[in-house]
């Protein structure tokens, strides 16, 4: 009893937010996953490394469920693994809590006076917007310009999703603008609409904003001449036979 009682007093405990414990459910965290975090972040608090071993001891859980909880925590974008290595050069796996702590702010509402693109920089998310320099709208300008027509924040997903327009689909500024603009004149403000859009009109090859206004008064003036008939878009994806109830 008397080394229980020593232990008790010796371990210490561990620091969980009041916040956090009243709302992870509301965060998309399940209990599982909430009682991981709390079991990792111990260990962090007191041992410096994560040993699944003692937590599966702890918890009654195998290791390959462990694994499991992890990896849906990092699925959710509530944690980051990191690799580091110790003093012997021996490579060690930790956890990054920050990406949970990023959603907690947003929930709060912290960042409510802060743009889209100075949430991505707080995210490790670096670019240099260059594009002024030819007269085309900024990658700040575009997250603002988004944020600002959808009434609201954009989500850390949503935010990737505009990152990957620029960086992996190369989709040039001024036609996410026009596109945006497309959705809000189609009362369709969903970035997979917007997306739809964008490569519609690269599939057009479309290279100038002079394509994009020569095809919008082509289709005005055929809506005009024509207002019984639903005009089709000349590509595999018909922009306005789209379900947007699903958007």
């Amino acid at each position: 009893m008397d080394q229980v009682k020593s232990q008790f007093f010796t371990q210490g405990d561990v620091s969980i937010s009041s916040y956090l414990l009243a709302h992870y459910r509301d965060l998309g965290m399940t209990n599982d996953e909430f009682l991981l975090y709390v079991q990792l972040k111990n260990q962090l608090e007191h041992a410096q490394n994560i040993n699944l071993s003692t937590i599966s001891h702890s918890t009654g859980w195998s290791t390959n469920q462990l694994n499991q909880i992890i990896d849906q925590l990092r699925t959710k974008s509530f944690i980051n693994l990191v690799s580091l290595r110790d003093e012997s050069g021996k490579v060690t796996t930790s956890i990054d809590f920050s990406p949970l702590y990023v959603k907690i702010i947003e929930t709060e509402g912290i960042y409510s006076h802060s743009t889209a693109g100075q949430r991505v920089e707080s995210q490790g998310e670096v670019f240099v917007d260059t594009a002024s320099q030819n007269d085309q709208p900024t990658r700040t300008d575009i997250f603002n310009l988004i944020e600002q027509e959808f009434g609201r924040p954009l989500s850390s997903i949503e935010l990737q999703t505009v990152k990957d327009w620029f960086d992996i689909d190369h989709f040039r500024p001024d036609f996410i603008k026009a596109a945006l603009q497309e959705a809000v004149m189609n009362n369709a403000l969903s970035l997979r609409y917007i997306e739809t859009i964008l490569v519609a009109w690269q599939k057009k090859n479309y290279h100038s904003l002079n394509d994009i206004q020569t095809e919008r008064k082509s289709r005005q003036q055929y809506k005009a001449a024509n207002p019984e008939n639903i005009p089709k878009v000349a590509t595999d994806v018909d922009l306005y036979n789209l379900d947007l109830g699903n958007l």
